[in-house]
């Protein structure tokens, strides 16, 4: 919400996870969990993101009376310890229902709807101001079973956790429906304003299931389902080391149909709420977000979303199987066991996007796809955002099915820089002051640019052994202004890869662009005249806010600028069938590894072309 200090700003007196400020009465209240950067100012025009008004308003001493609104409890029973078959129905913006400060507590049976018209100026998903449940502190081990958490409004979730709470939720519904953001919303990465995600995430929505911040917080997620409207499912935000498990559960991303959902009043700075032509079955977002060292874990889960399963900006994502009669231990950061799970049944994790796979886009990333894990995207199943916050991703896939519209790795220049980043200080449609809101426009240089790029020090390295991948393989990153970034793939034991891979140059295309690209089987153009001729008819040069899913959506042409350097490395009996024109830097080949290059196609490794042939460890073979 608004008001309050910025970042930057000094921090409130007190101690860390039990902060002081002013509550809405004017008396001396406490600012709860790890964030710090909200309104605190009852005084400022929209209130106090700290000024918590609960159902049940839970503390080691146990139900505070005075700071909770009992009344909103319609019925069952409940103490210091346990909240059984409570029912809450509050249409207040603003609320929360069960706030849980640093003690163990159980809640089972639980129905808490909480569906309001919040237009994100007295909500808060970053201080969980107006969820159904808000745990903080690392004494508030929280179990939620048998129970339907269902809430909507702007930045109105089911969960949030925070402060090293740890939040067990079995057997579970979570619903978040989202709503309306006020006119003078103005789309910003300043979380002490932040009601909607930065638009060149490429993603749009008002609606988060939960989010988890502080550090060492733990969210697991059991035998349970959760949904949002659009924007995300499972969230983290500020702090560091999370753990979310996730095991036998449903995660789904809603709204799909986005023109019937407005997304801001009238007046403000979204325009119209177009359709996203991407996310036909789901909503616009992510599955979860990794951020801050986080470790995540889905094991026999499946995930229905629109844009990316998850987006990666420092941590790890392990996706399993789960496997009958196995007991899983599901940790915190400090490895303790917070939950355990038994499985009743062999199962994979499926994921189901209608955009793409992953996007890392900042920091040091870890994807682990394993043990039959699907992975089925309409575009691109890794894009990979670089030249700038330092991204390297390392991405390891054993046993893992992978479907995409034809590209399996894009390495790119990352958007969030090339769009220019921030409003200047003196833009007059700045009304949140400072160097705070992005520019709601995105513009580039028409045509494939071809200029020699400076090549940075992170690699992005891929390894995939003991399955059937297909795909085509780019690194345009270093083509639009940025340092070009080192791609390594790497294809191991039983690994087997069906496509093209080169470095490119990379423009941004409309929808009906990238439907060309798909259609053509995702493969870069290698005449320099044909591309031009593509990039004059489909390249989005110009696009606004209203389009935000133009974002991450390129063409490619084979180009090397001197930095998008691509290693490919082949060992065991690993198998590549190039079935596209490919140049790439570097082809290592080990051991019984070999690559087929049929007749008409050419490929160029270390400068030497290869066609109509066998190449191995032990030399090249006609076909």
């Amino acid at each position: 919400m608004k008001g309050g200090p910025k970042p930057g700003g000094e921090p409130p007196e007190g101690m860390p996870g039990e902060q002081m400020s002013t509550g809405a009465d004017g008396d001396s209240e406490r600012i709860l969990g790890s964030w710090t950067s909200g309104g605190q100012d009852a005084a400022s025009d929209e209130g106090d993101d700290y000024a918590y008004d609960a159902a049940l308003f839970v503390t080691e001493a146990g139900i505070d009376d005075e700071k909770s609104a009992e009344e909103r409890v319609a019925s069952g029973t409940y103490d210091g310890a346990e909240a059984l078959d409570v029912t809450i129905i509050d249409s207040e913006s603003g609320h929360n229902g069960i706030l849980i400060y640093n003690t163990p507590y159980t809640i089972s049976g639980a129905l808490i709807e909480m569906l309001t018209e919040a237009d994100g100026t007295d909500t808060c998903d970053f201080s969980g101001k107006g969820s159904a449940i808000a745990a903080f502190g690392s004494n508030a081990q929280v179990t939620v079973e048998d129970s339907v958490l269902h809430t909507a409004g702007v930045a109105a979730m089911p969960l949030f956790a925070d402060d090293g709470a740890a939040v067990t939720l079995r057997g579970c519904e979570l619903t978040s429906e989202g709503g309306v953001l006020h006119a003078d919303y103005l789309n910003t990465p300043d979380q002490a304003l932040m009601a909607a995600p930065p638009w060149i995430l490429g993603i749009m929505g008002t609606s988060r299931a939960s989010n988890m911040m502080g550090d060492k917080t733990t969210t697991n997620v059991i035998d349970s389902s959760a949904s949002a409207g659009a924007w995300a499912v499972l969230s983290t935000d500020s702090g560091g080391d999370m753990s979310l498990n996730v095991y036998n559960s449903t995660l789904t991303l809603g709204n799909s149909n986005e023109s019937e959902h407005p997304l801001q009043a009238e007046g403000g700075q979204i325009k119209e709420t177009a359709d996203n032509p991407y996310t036909v079955n789901n909503g616009s977002g992510y599955g979860t977000y990794v951020i801050g060292n986080a470790a995540e874990t889905f094991a026999g889960t499946v995930m229905n979303v629109g844009t990316y399963a998850a987006v990666f900006t420092g941590g790890t994502g392990v996706y399993t199987s789960l496997e009958k009669g196995k007991t899983y231990e599901l940790k915190n950061a400090s490895g303790d066991v917070t939950a355990e799970y038994t499985a009743e049944e062999d199962k994979v994790t499926e994921i189901h996007s209608d955009t793409f796979g992953f996007m890392a886009h900042q920091g040091e990333n870890n994807i682990i796809l394993e043990k039959g894990t699907i992975v089925d995207s309409g575009w691109t199943s890794f894009l990979v955002k670089t030249g700038s916050s330092n991204e390297a991703l390392t991405v390891t896939a054993d046993q893992a099915e992978i479907s995409n519209g034809g590209v399996l790795i894009q390495v790119m220049d990352n958007d969030d820089t090339t769009n220019g980043g921030m409003m200047d200080p003196d833009d007059v449609e700045n009304t949140n002051g400072g160097r705070q809101n992005f520019i709601p426009y995105h513009t580039e240089q028409a045509g494939f640019r071809t200029e020699e790029a400076e090549q940075g020090s992170e690699e992005q390295t891929f390894t995939f052994t003991n399955g059937i991948y297909s795909g085509n393989i780019y690194n345009a990153s270093g083509s639009d202004g940025l340092k070009g970034s080192a791609l390594t793939v790497n294809l191991g034991e039983g690994a087997v890869l069906d496509g093209a891979a080169a470095s490119t140059s990379a423009v941004h295309v409309t929808y009906d662009g990238s439907c060309v690209v798909k259609e053509n089987g995702g493969f870069a153009f290698e005449d320099p005249a044909e591309a031009e001729a593509f990039a004059e008819q489909y390249q989005n040069t110009d696009f606004t806010i209203d389009e935000y899913f133009s974002i991450g959506q390129v063409a490619n042409m084979i180009h090397d600028n001197g930095a998008n350097t691509l290693r490919m490395v082949l060992t065991g009996d690993a198998v590549w069938n190039v079935s596209g024109t490919s140049v790439i830097s570097s082809l290592e080949i080990r051991d019984e590894a070999s690559v087929y290059v049929p007749e008409g196609v050419v490929l160029t490794a270390d400068g030497k072309e290869y066609t109509g042939c066998i190449v191995t460890a032990n030399g090249t073979e006609e076909l």
